[in-house]
């Protein structure tokens, strides 16, 4: 397990990128992403990463969230904001650290605002950093905190996730035995299921940011296998066809003679 994909959001400064790319190489990570930076690497960036400037050479650029998210089935968002929905899982770096392995990302936002409500609402995880009283990190001390406990609970043999507080952190899809769904799989399913509820009436467009919120929640819990995300995505498809058939084509209307 190398450890998990690191995304800064829109980052602005670009010595800050250097720093967290720095602090990345002092704990073992090297997969790191930039979603529609604000600055651009240069010799700030460079003076900065301190024996880790090839990590600023690979990093992946991209112009949104979406493509930062390819392949990867868990996300953990960073903010010192607390969520008003109850649904939203919030843990620690050490307390999530046992799951962030090499198939999750963890998302930083810009330094002047944070992660937008819709970027977290991408996030299965709301990782809080505890501090005494004043919560305004710096960037890159935000990501050395994550990459510091990731290490740590790798260099841990044979202790069991539930014994560091992990138990209400999402699992590893080990529920069924089966491939877990990747983060793309899933939010095209959400993008397949918010389609059909506006077709059908359950919700309508004001609302239904909310109503997508809870569904999230509701299915980022159930930790799902592609197998049954499969599943579901088929469901849904029969939702809308059968949405649009007149009663007497649909397989399970009664006779009327």
């Amino acid at each position: 397990m190398s450890g998990p994909r690191i995304v800064l959001v829109r980052t602005k400064d670009s010595a800050n990128v250097g720093a967290a790319a720095r602090a990345m190489r002092n704990f073992g990570l090297d997969d790191l992403w930039l979603v529609a930076p604000r600055c651009r690497i240069d010799e700030r960036a460079r003076a900065l990463a301190s024996h880790a400037e090839d990590l600023l050479e690979t990093a992946k650029v991209v112009d949104d969230l979406e493509a930062a998210l390819t392949s990867v089935r868990l996300v953990a968002g960073t903010s010192a904001r607390p969520r008003r929905a109850p649904s939203y899982r919030v843990a620690t770096p050490r307390e999530a650290a046992p799951r962030l392995g090499d198939d999750t990302a963890v998302l930083f936002g810009p330094e002047d605002h944070g992660l937008a409500n819709e970027e977290l609402t991408r996030c299965q995880l709301h990782l809080v950093i505890p501090t005494a009283g004043f919560s305004s990190l710096n960037l890159a001390q935000a990501v050395l905190v994550v990459a510091y406990e990731a290490r740590q609970a790798r260099s841990v043999q044979g202790e069991a996730p539930e014994a560091t507080g992990a138990s209400a952190v999402p699992g590893r899809g080990g529920r069924t035995g089966e491939a877990p769904a990747s983060r793309d799989q899933l939010e095209r399913f959400y993008a397949q299921l918010e389609d059909v509820l506006l077709h059908i009436g359950y919700t309508d467009p004001p609302r239904a940011p909310s109503v997508m919120r809870m569904l999230r929640a509701v299915f980022d819990r159930a930790d799902l296998s592609a197998h049954e995300l499969s599943a579901l995505r088929g469901l849904v498809s029969q939702v809308r066809w059968a949405a649009d058939q007149p009663p007497e084509r649909l397989p399970g209307a009664r006779s009327t003679d």
